[in-house]
């Protein structure tokens, strides 16, 4: 499908500012996602903080037993507590443990969530939830900050749970797991018959054991009165023990924590803030846990991909109109120019346009004006001259048009046959890098003509990678089908493994009787990729590079000889320990011998301090990095582009 310039105009101009208003648009959400999420987390985690400077360690620690609730601190610390729920947007419940580091368990101390109905608590370690009557006498539970009325399941690491109401007039009741577990006896004030006793306000904590789905678990029921505290001191914290690990490790650091992701605990899905409550002595006693709605985090997201959406569709819009009138406004002087182009084509040697822009349109058209009247000038010469020399020039015009013809065409094919080696070479070349996480690979190559002599390649495996680079004698075609041929032998040299030495001897065999008197450098790589152990051999080429994590930079030998049908291989097989981080960088010639235009070659110092100048920078830019300093230091204006330039950096992750 062909289109006019005005299309090609309005569709380049408005794939670019696509493009633009999609960075634009993730870019604002990566800003304003991080910074507002992270400002999100940092407010709600100096909420804990605040809560636990103003509750004194040492009374906290005292606060142990339900008895505890006649201490005159312990209500102005849940007036503290419940304000502060009430006050603060998207907080679902802030309570307080203390850990006893005798038995190693946590139980509550301060709840802030003060019903406004009597509640029963459910807690085993899989999942917990709590029940109430409504205003309406319906049973209602609340699990996962979700009011459910009528049959729903929990899924637990422990797996699916089903919880059955009966909410009929003469009886109310719900079955967890299969197991009749709560039949309620009176809803004001509220009281249960459960498997391990009836829980009522004079008797309000049950522990024992309940089957669910046909396993007993460890069960804990709690009676929490209205406008009471949900949890009294001493009540047993029932938690994944994960969890129940987390909270110690944070108590036992006395450092401040927030969970950066929505974490899914017994009560449901949240994100936690945590802050340690230290005694006198300095020691972690208890902690403040600040626990928030994972649907409020949810809608907070949602809410910045909305604003970037928003952003993204508005920047089209405008973009849509602005490449519009950018595409007319460009178009509508060549419009002008084509009508005179096309006027004179048909024959009208008076053609003229008129522009009324100054710019680089209206000098264009003054130019064309110019043009055309020159070129009614040279017609009317032109007609004189041909009319002189027209028998003359008739035989010596055919030959020399045909001949023109043949030259043509012969170089239309040659530039096809090398168009078509460079194709078939460039197939060569690896297409994709390896998906491993071991070893991070990255390569450039860069022919000085349409094809060269370079060429690298690759081989892995979950156990083992092979890296290879060789440099043919001589450049252009000749160059590029030995090195063809290398690519081919080497399937058979990579089962040679970690001998590299035997690598380089079956290359050379494959070899025997093709080199047309060429020689070829080369190098194989083999990596341990559990080890980090590394083995080369090199034949005649520049020496391996190794680049610490730490900035020391290693050359590896040893140097054998060329691959040649002359002379006979001496390969040694070199081996070298590779860490974490470390970067393994193989190169040819056309890297250390490239020349400005003062003829100074680039040279290994400078490749050395290069080197160790990125070194901390990934594999892929430092071999970006390494390979735009030699283009530049080239230069694009000189000719002293003397060779292939070939490069393979590898960083070993460990």
């Amino acid at each position: 499908m062909k289109f006019n310039l005005r299309v090609k105009l309005f569709l380049g101009f408005f794939s670019l500012n696509f493009v633009i208003s999609c960075l634009l648009g993730f870019s604002l959400y990566k800003i304003a996602s991080d910074k507002f999420f992270d400002g999100f987390l940092e407010h709600k985690q100096s909420v804990a903080r605040f809560v636990s400077t103003a509750i004194d360690g040492d009374v906290h620690e005292t606060l142990s037993t339900p008895e505890a609730t006649g201490n005159p601190k312990y209500w102005r610390y849940i007036t503290i507590l419940n304000t502060t729920v009430r006050t603060e947007k998207n907080l679902r419940y802030i309570y307080t443990l203390n850990y006893d580091r005798k038995e190693n368990r946590l139980y509550y101390v301060l709840d802030g969530n003060i019903p406004e109905q009597d509640i029963i608590w459910f807690e085993v370690e899989p999942f917990a939830f709590d029940l109430f009557i409504d205003k309406n006498g319906v049973l209602t539970v609340e699990y996962n900050y979700t009011f459910y009325k009528k049959d729903f399941t929990i899924k637990t690491d422990a797996g699916k749970v089903n919880i059955s109401f009966q909410n009929g007039p003469g009886k109310k009741g719900l079955v967890i797991g299969g197991t009749q577990v709560f039949t309620i006896l009176s809803v004001n004030p509220l009281s249960a018959e459960t498997p391990i006793g009836t829980v009522r306000r004079d008797d309000r904590v049950k522990t024992g054991a309940v089957s669910i789905n046909g396993k007993p678990l460890e069960c804990t029921i709690t009676y929490s009165g209205k406008g009471e505290p949900s949890s009294y001191p001493g009540d047993e914290f029932v938690e994944k023990n994960d969890i129940i690990e987390k909270t110690i490790h944070i108590i036992k650091s006395k450092k401040d924590h927030v969970d950066r992701e929505i974490v899914t605990n017994a009560y449901g899905s949240y994100i936690t803030a945590y802050s340690p409550i230290l005694n006198s002595r300095g020691e972690g006693i208890g902690i403040v846990c600040v626990d928030i709605n994972s649907r409020d985090v949810d809608e907070f997201k949602w809410t910045i991909i909305s604003v970037a959406i928003a952003t993204f569709i508005t920047a089209i819009l405008i973009s849509f109109f602005l490449t519009l009138l950018l595409s007319r406004h460009f178009t509508r002087p060549l419009m002008s120019l084509m009508g005179g182009v096309n006027t004179l084509a048909a024959g009208n040697m008076n053609a003229q346009v008129e522009v009324s822009s100054r710019d680089e349109f209206g000098r264009l058209a003054d130019s064309f004006n110019s043009m055309v009247k020159n070129l009614y000038n040279a017609s009317e010469e032109q007609k004189r001259l041909i009319a002189e020399i027209s028998e003359l020039n008739e035989n010596l015009e055919k030959r020399v048009v045909e001949r023109t013809l043949t030259i043509q065409a012969q170089s239309e094919e040659l530039n096809r046959q090398i168009m078509m080696a460079r194709r078939i070479q460039m197939s060569l070349l690896p297409v994709r890098l390896p998906d491993i996480n071991t070893v991070t690979l990255s390569f450039k190559y860069q022919p000085m003509m349409a094809v060269g002599g370079d060429f690298i390649d690759f081989y892995y495996n979950q156990r083992e990678m092979m890296l290879f680079i060789c440099d043919v004698s001589g450049h252009g075609v000749p160059a590029a089908f030995l090195s063809a041929m290398v690519k081919m032998s080497l399937p058979a040299c990579y089962g040679a493994g970690r001998n590299t030495s035997l690598a380089m001897e079956k290359l050379h065999q494959s070899l025997q009787g093709k080199m047309g008197g060429h020689f070829i450098s080369a190098i194989f790589c083999h990596i341990d990729l559990a080890s980090g152990t590394m083995v080369t051999s090199n034949a005649g080429h520049p020496p391996l590079i190794v680049v610490r994590h730490k900035g020391d930079v290693e050359f590896v030998g040893s140097q054998g000889r060329i691959i040649s049908e002359k002379f006979p291989l001496n390969p040694v097989d070199v081996i070298t320990k590779l860490g974490k981080g470390d970067k393994v960088i193989l190169y040819t010639d056309g890297i250390t011998e490239a020349r400005n235009h003062d003829l100074v070659m680039f040279g290994e110092e400078n490749l050395v301090k290069l080197i160790r100048e990125h070194r901390t920078r990934s594999a892929t830019e430092l071999c970006e990095e390494i390979y735009r300093t030699i283009i530049s230091y080239i230069g694009s204006t000189s000719p002293e582009f003397e060779d292939d330039i070939t490069l393979m950096v590898s960083e070993y992750n460990g």
